[in-house]
């Protein structure tokens, strides 16, 4: 018989993508016992000083979301995050600086703006799992060092915060995903060998998982990011910070759509804009073919020939969604690892966007709810976390227990099995 052991339960449990076009987290509150919360914010970040700060609060007015006026106060240094930064400060997304270098205060941002909406007081502690491209998953023990010593006391518009980091996990980019689909293949994922293929706004990276062995992962810079710096450069007049550019180029789709694109025109006349959204029409189909075969000619020397399975995951994966079908049509292709997004979480729109994230939230937090923390008890067996990925570090290294109660209404269909 194990002896009952007495654990912590974290106020917050927390997933955050920190993607090149959206920062995606969903969290939960244990003792609310409710359904998942999903906070998206804009990817800028932008450092700015104290006396700004200040002028900005003092001159703000109106009502605003509180992920639209985000800022924190790390140490001496002050940073507005998301949609204040590119409204404001003429931040940017950082694509070309590592991933860790802008996390700690996007972080901090995030936490701030969830502690407004969970109504959660200054003072918490957090299990916090995070997503980062497979060639930056080194630098993961580097950012919980970082994180903790920022976390621990950083101000905001409505005060200090002070978060206790009582668990951390850092995960490469697919890896949810993948931790998804193995869990519902079991044993069976000893027999197959399965690769993930994220396709992002900033970076492509593939998992390849040999008989349930995961390689390193690897990362290119072919995201959506890189064939908009060829698009731009082909057109006059557009600039890639322009957020009316990707929505445009999305509603072109496959067939680039020149309709869909006149938005983006600054002439005056609609026979000049009709003409030069045919030239925008032009420039893309370029854009999108060259873009392409640069993306499959770096996979093909990325993914096994022995291949049994691709799952095919992220924005830029649906949007190259005809080319890769018939590419890889000889191969069984997976989308998303068949990760469904519950209705009810998705409140702003992004779909299959937050399948790594939410896939990643429930094979950490999702099987029932955590113990509350007046039990002071753990069931006898049930002493370890969701998942036991061959990738990472197992989950019992954990310092939080669940119980079994129902899930939340809504919620996708779990796994029968989380660990292996």
């Amino acid at each position: 018989m194990i002896k009952p052991a007495i654990v912590a339960v974290p106020d917050l449990l927390l997933a955050i993508d920190l993607g090149g076009s959206q920062t995606k987290a969903i969290a939960s509150v244990p003792d609310k016992n409710g359904s998942p919360t999903l906070v998206c914010m804009e990817p800028e970040i932008a450092d700015v000083s104290d006396a700004s700060i200040q002028n900005y609060e003092k001159t703000k007015s109106g009502e605003v979301d509180p992920e639209n006026t985000c800022w924190v106060g790390i140490g001496d240094e002050y940073y507005a995050v998301g949609f204040l930064a590119r409204q404001k400060y003429g931040g940017n997304s950082l694509l070309k600086q590592l991933k860790e270098e802008s996390a700690v205060p996007k972080i901090c941002g995030v936490l701030w703006v969830l502690c407004q909406k969970l109504k959660l007081n200054g003072k918490l502690t957090v299990a916090l799992t995070v997503l980062l491209p497979p060639s930056e998953y080194q630098d993961r023990e580097r950012l919980e060092v970082k994180l903790k010593q920022a976390l621990r006391r950083f101000n905001t518009s409505t005060g200090e915060i002070r978060v206790k980091l009582v668990d951390f996990n850092a995960k490469p980019e697919g890896g949810g995903i993948y931790l998804y689909h193995r869990c519902i293949l079991g044993a069976d994922i000893k027999n197959r060998n399965v690769a993930v293929v994220m396709l992002g706004h900033r970076n492509a990276s593939v998992l390849v998982s040999a008989r349930g062995a995961v390689a390193p992962g690897v990362s290119s810079t072919f995201g959506m990011s890189w064939m908009l710096d060829d698009f731009v450069r082909r057109c006059s007049g557009l600039v890639k910070e322009d957020p009316r550019l990707m929505v445009a180029i999305v509603t072109a789709g496959s067939e680039c759509n020149p309709e869909a694109l006149t938005k983006l025109s600054r002439r005056n006349s609609s026979v000049e804009r009709e003409g030069e959204a045919q030239e925008m029409s032009a420039a893309l189909k370029l854009s999108r073919d060259e873009y392409f075969r640069a993306l499959v000619r770096w996979l093909s020397q990325e993914l096994p020939r022995d291949i049994d399975e691709i799952i095919l995951c992220g924005g830029t994966a649906e949007y190259l969604k005809p080319e890769l079908e018939a590419h890889y049509s000889n191969v069984k292709v997976i989308w998303n690892g068949d990760v469904e997004i519950p209705s009810g979480l998705d409140t702003t729109g992004m779909g299959i966007r937050i399948a790594d994230v939410w896939a990643l939230y429930e094979v950490f937090f999702g099987v029932g709810n955590l113990i509350k923390k007046d039990s002071g008890l753990t069931e006898e067996g049930n002493a370890s976390s969701s998942a036991t990925p061959a990738m990472v570090s197992s989950a019992s290294e954990s310092n939080f227990v669940r119980s079994t109660a129902p899930k939340p209404g809504g919620e996708t269909k779990q796994p029968k099995k989380l660990g292996v």
